[in-house]
C-alpha cells in the first residue's frame, strides 16, 4: 500500500520543526526560507510571521544592514520613497530565493516593456508614484498586444515591482498568475515574500 502524502498541517508542523533548528544553529537563510514556505500554505501562520520577525532582528543582521544602508542612503531623509529604497534594498540582499531566475516557457517582449521598466524605475528614485499608474497602463497594452507571453510578462513586472520596494503591486500582480496557475509553487513562495514585506516591514528594526 502506497503511503499517503503529508497533509497541510503535517507538512507546516514538519517546516516549523526545521525553521527552529535551522534558527537554533544560526543558519538565518534557511530557516527564512522554511517560514516562507510555510506561509505559502497558510498565509496567516503565526508561527512562521513571528520566526521571521525574530530572524530579522537579530542584532548581527540588524548592525550590518545599518551600516550598509549607511554607506548608500542620506539617513536623515525621511520621505517615504527613500524608505521603500531602503526597504528594496533589503529585500534584494535578503532575499536568496533563486527562483527568479527561473527558465520561462515564453520570453517576454523587453522591448515593449522598456517604458514600463523606466517608469517604475523613475517612481523608485523619485518617488512619483503617477508613473505607477501610467506603467499599469502600459503593462496591460502589452499584455493585450502579447497574450501569448502574458505569464513571462507578469513575472517580469513581479520582479520589477519587487526588486523597486512596491510588494504590494507585486503581490497584485502574483495574484493574478495563480488565479491562472494554482500549483505553481514558484508564485505562491514569492507571493508568500510579497505579502510579509508588504504588511511586515514596519518591524524591520533598520528601516524604522
Amino acid at each position: 500500500m502506497e503511503p499517503h502524502p503529508p497533509t497541510p498541517r503535517q507538512t507546516i508542523a514538519s517546516l516549523v520543526w526545521q525553521a527552529e533548528q535551522f534558527i537554533n544553529h544560526q543558519d538565518w537563510d534557511e530557516a527564512a526560507g522554511r517560514c516562507y514556505q510555510i506561509l505559502t500554505l497558510d498565509s496567516n501562520n503565526t508561527e512562521a510571521v513571528t520566526k521571521l520577525t525574530q530572524i530579522y532582528s537579530e542584532p548581527e543582521l540588524v548592525t550590518d544592514m545599518l551600516c550598509a544602508l549607511a554607506r548608500l542612503f542620506a539617513p536623515q531623509d525621511a520621505s517615504p520613497h527613500h524608505q521603500r529604497r531602503r526597504l528594496a534594498f533589503s529585500y534584494r540582499v535578503l532575499s536568496q530565493w533563486p527562483g527568479w531566475q527561473k527558465d520561462l516557457d515564453q520570453t517576454p517582449p523587453v522591448d515593449d516593456l522598456e517604458e514600463v521598466a523606466q517608469m517604475i524605475e523613475h517612481a523608485y528614485m523619485i518617488g512619483e508614484d503617477d508613473d505607477l499608474a501610467t506603467a499599469w497602463e502600459r503593462y496591460l497594452q502589452v499584455c493585450a498586444q502579447n497574450p501569448e507571453a502574458k505569464c513571462a510578462i507578469q513575472w517580469w513586472l513581479s520582479k520589477q515591482y519587487a526588486e523597486h520596494g512596491f510588494f504590494a503591486d507585486a503581490a497584485e500582480v502574483l495574484t493574478e498568475v495563480l488565479a491562472d496557475c494554482p500549483v505553481d509553487a514558484d508564485v505562491r513562495y514569492v507571493l508568500a515574500e510579497m505579502r510579509w514585506w508588504r504588511d511586515r516591514a514596519d518591524a524591520l528594526a533598520w528601516v524604522r
